[in-house]
């Protein structure tokens, strides 16, 4: 169970948050929040070594009409489950609700999409440079979560990595994704529990509750908000016009070259490139 108070606390802590990233990074590191706004991403290997094609692309459709489709469910279902109406001051323990929000939390944390753009996003916080080639492993997704995402929002002393903490736990995305658990009387069991130091044994569906809306309000805030900046690009700077640092197709060097944004596409592309 979780109640409206409650549920409104958490969404307005993540919605601010991710908020003030992101102007954080506009104000501070220009340059690579316009990349993080454009997707600018590593393709495919293959194009390394092809005479016209570079593996470095901006506006990688491919992942955001992912992201779209995810954030039309994960839309749908706060507004089914979440959408607290009138005289509705909480959202009561429901097995059938609870089953979905297992599948939606295992959906979430095993997306490479949505994890390369929070890996981005920590980089960024960090004062790092844009990381165009992220890799997600296939496997150990808990340490690069832990290790290569929290881990750079805790060294900026950005609170989101409290809010992945309060989310993410490893013994429930391995019980989730592989099916090794079991409810009984408002209780979750992970029979994957091993008596590890770091393992969950049980989960009371109070506690479940608040780490699935930490979980999913972290995704959709993350992928809602970095969607309004890249429909609002004009607004927010003044131009359509924006120079990058765009790597060499071996990426050991980098030079400047322009992109556009175009409001009918809601999309961006090079001004002129040759590779």
């Amino acid at each position: 169970m979780i109640t409206r108070t409650r549920f409104r606390e958490i969404d307005n802590e993540i919605k601010s948050l991710i908020r003030k990233t992101l102007d954080d990074i506009r104000a501070n590191n220009f340059d690579n929040y316009i990349l993080y706004i454009a997707d600018g991403d590593y393709y495919n290997d293959d194009f390394a070594n092809h005479p016209k094609f570079s593996p470095y692309v901006i506006d990688n459709r491919i992942d955001l009409y992912k992201d779209d489709t995810r954030i039309n469910f994960l839309t749908r279902f706060m507004t089914t489950f979440y959408s607290f109406p009138d005289g509705v001051e909480e959202v009561t323990d429901d097995e059938y609700r609870i089953y979905m929000e297992l599948m939606v939390y295992c959906h979430v944390w095993e997306s490479k999409p949505y994890l390369r753009k929070l890996y981005r996003l920590a980089v960024l916080s960090n004062n790092e440079d844009y990381e165009w080639k992220v890799e997600v492993p296939e496997m150990s997704k808990h340490d690069f979560i832990r290790n290569s995402i929290r881990q750079k929002f805790t060294d900026s002393s950005n609170d989101l990595a409290s809010v992945i903490r309060k989310g993410f736990h490893t013994s429930l995305r391995n019980a989730f994704a592989h099916s090794e658990f079991h409810i009984l009387k408002n209780i979750i069991h992970l029979d994957t529990y091993k008596g590890q130091s770091w393992d969950i044994k049980e989960i009371l569906f109070d506690d479940w509750s608040e780490r699935f809306c930490y979980s999913i309000l972290l995704c959709y805030h993350l992928l809602k908000e970095s969607y309004n900046d890249r429909q609002n690009i004009i607004t927010l700077t003044g131009t359509d016009k924006f120079k990058i640092k765009y790597p060499s197709k071996d990426g050991t060097s980098l030079r400047e070259v322009n992109i556009l944004y175009h409001t009918d596409q809601n999309g961006f592309s090079f001004e002129r490139l040759s590779v």
